[in-house]
């Protein structure tokens, strides 16, 4: 098993890829092989201060959630430094990808409900 890495993009700075694409690549490859032993990560790029949001590495068996919500990806994980972090810093905004979550999780108990009572299981 490997290692895995999520990144979000912010599309409203992908033009300034191309025009620093060696730096792009060798920051997301220098964060990606540290083993899990770094945190979320931002770099800035050109003229944008974060266009990139590097997920800590992460082992295929340690499993995380992470939730696309405003402007960003937060991880949702007990565990997690970036999660606590979040929770204490801004707790408005913890509490509403809570309740986002939880939307989630009952429309998707309800889909898998249906799918069973029509016997596609």
């Amino acid at each position: 098993m490997g290692y895995l890495t999520t990144i979000t993009i912010r599309n409203d700075s992908v033009h300034t890829f191309k025009d620093h694409k060696d730096e792009f690549v060798d920051k997301i490859v220098e964060h990606c092989s540290s083993g899990g032993f770094r945190y979320k990560e931002y770099f800035s790029l050109g003229n944008h201060a974060n266009p990139v949001v590097l997920q800590r590495p992460r082992h295929a068996d340690d499993h995380t959630t992470y939730v696309h919500m405003g402007n960003t990806v937060v991880e949702m994980n007990p565990y997690s430094v970036d999660t606590k972090e979040m929770c204490e810093r801004s707790p408005d905004y913890f509490d509403r990808v809570l309740r986002f979550m939880d939307e989630e999780v009952k429309a998707l108990k309800k889909m898998k409900k249906e799918r069973d009572k029509d016997g596609n299981k």
